[in-house]
């Protein structure tokens, strides 16, 4: 898993976390389920305020908030940073992650003889994420399409993108979507589906790294991964 990769999957566990939002029994306070990060804590230490009911948290605001955990300032920095100060950024932002919550790729479980349960990491690069996904197709798939319409994300079905990471163009009904596998996500199946390149996967590109052409056309050129 590169650098960035790693970085946007952060982001899109953040978002995960937030939109395990709830208003509290007294109608006072929002809390939150999360399975990630202490987003609680996080939204405390950079003074974000969640108590409106109008109250917005998207993914750019996820990616924005990883890039300051990081120690950029913006998503656009941290992911145009050269490859050293990424992967120094990589390594401090794993080491503040050192609550019950972490990266779901690199986390593994194993009970003591008591019950208690032990969280193990290992933050070895991966050399690909494939066998910890499982594509979809049908209703699911769909499913996975209105999930991220739902979200603010994604384009018309008939809208062609070009990928940034394969440079290939194709509409956006073509895409594939995956989930996490059930054994390495707590047991459980996944309920977040991640849109990915329609070369998935020969291609690692996702939702970020597709781009309406017409856009691309308009600016005579490649645009930056977002």
């Amino acid at each position: 898993m590169t650098n960035i990769d790693y970085f946007k999957l952060q982001a899109k566990n953040l978002l995960k976390d937030y939109q395990t939002r709830y208003l509290s029994e007294d109608g006072e306070i929002y809390e939150y389920e999360p399975k990630f990060f202490d987003i609680v804590g996080i939204f405390l230490e950079y003074g974000i305020m969640d108590d409106d009911k109008n109250f917005e948290f998207k993914l750019g605001n996820a990616q924005h908030l990883i890039a300051q955990m990081a120690g950029f300032a913006s998503w656009k920095e941290l992911i145009t940073a050269p490859e050293a100060n990424q992967l120094k950024a990589r390594k401090s932002l794993e080491r503040s992650i050192h609550n019950e919550y972490g990266c779901t790729s690199f986390i593994s479980h194993n009970l003591t003889p008591d019950g208690r349960e032990i969280t193990e990491y290992s933050h070895d690069p991966l050399d690909s994420d494939v066998p910890y996904h499982e594509e979809l197709s049908g209703q699911e798939w769909k499913d996975g399409i209105d999930e991220c319409w739902k979200n603010g994300m994604g384009f018309d079905l008939n809208t062609i993108v070009e990928c940034q990471h394969c440079g290939t163009r194709f509409t956006f009904k073509e895409v594939k979507i995956r989930r996490l596998k059930p054994e390495y996500n707590h047991g459980q199946e996944d309920d977040f589906k991640e849109i990915v390149c329609k070369h998935y996967p020969e291609c690692n590109g996702n939702l970020l790294d597709l781009i309406p052409a017409e856009i691309i056309d308009a600016q005579g050129g490649n645009e930056n991964d977002q």
